[in-house]
């Protein structure tokens, strides 16, 4: 069961449509009328806030250790992980949603519900918190996406594809529902028809197999980190193959 780690007092800000007050101005004073009719002055424009791109990860003040996990799409929607750690136990929160910049914020809604708030501080984008009315700095992550090899897959016939270590390990899925599997003793990939793909919110599963081998593939909406590089990778991957569990990190890319 997840438990909510989002601060308490980004929850309860709630976006509210607001009308403005109009009056009506009724006046036998044509030089009041005439005053009415010259045009208003300028106002000021808003600066233009410069908009989040990628993944961004920072660590929030809490009883425990609440790490937050954001990545901004160019589509104005986002992921949104808090990962909160105490008593040796992990706990995962995970939302989509949208985000707009407004009023100096860039600010992430959920149901009209305001879920965190973000600002520029020069060229590093901090964590703004209203109760404390501090900001937290937030470091950014580099997105395997970036990387070429993994761009080309993208723009493939690829659903999925997933890596791991210890030992190394690759898995893919095409669209032809055909899912490929290579361990690093192996000379050949095991390839095998996909038998069944079944969606979650909290996980995405396909599974395969033959009379002799059958493997199950969760992938789960959680940020991983591979742990030999830099990159981020936007799902955590498990994979059993027969008796053998292997779990990793991977892109759902559809």
């Amino acid at each position: 069961m997840s438990v909510s780690c989002t601060l308490p007092e980004e929850k309860n800000l709630v976006v509210a449509d607001v009308t403005p007050d109009t009056t009506v101005i009724q006046s036998s004073d044509s030089n009041a009328a005439n005053r009415l009719a010259e045009p208003a002055p300028d106002l000021p424009k808003p600066k233009k806030i410069r908009n989040p791109q990628g993944i961004y990860q920072t660590v929030l003040p809490s009883e425990g250790r609440l790490e937050q996990t954001v990545a901004f799409y160019p589509d104005h929607s986002y992921t949104l992980e808090e990962k909160y750690s105490a008593n040796k136990k992990d706990s995962i929160v995970w939302i989509n949603g949208t985000w707009m910049p407004s009023d100096g914020f860039i600010w992430l809604y959920k149901d009209q519900v305001v879920r965190a708030r973000y600002q520029w501080k020069g060229d590093t984008l901090a964590y703004y918190s209203p109760l404390s009315k501090k900001n937290f700095s937030m470091r950014q992550l580099n997105d395997i996406l970036e990387n070429p090899v993994w761009q080309k897959r993208k723009n493939s016939d690829l659903v999925f594809s997933g890596i791991g270590n210890e030992p190394f390990w690759n898995i893919e899925f095409n669209d032809k529902d055909t899912v490929s599997l290579l361990l690093s003793e192996w000379n050949q990939p095991l390839k095998l028809k996909v038998n069944s793909t079944t969606r979650s919110v909290d996980s995405t599963v396909f599974t395969a197999g033959n009379d002799s081998t059958h493997i199950a593939v969760t992938v789960y909406p959680y940020f991983c980190s591979d742990g030999m590089s830099d990159f981020v990778y936007r799902n955590k991957v498990k994979v059993k193959y027969n008796d053998q569990v292997l779990n990793g990190c991977g892109v759902l890319f559809r």
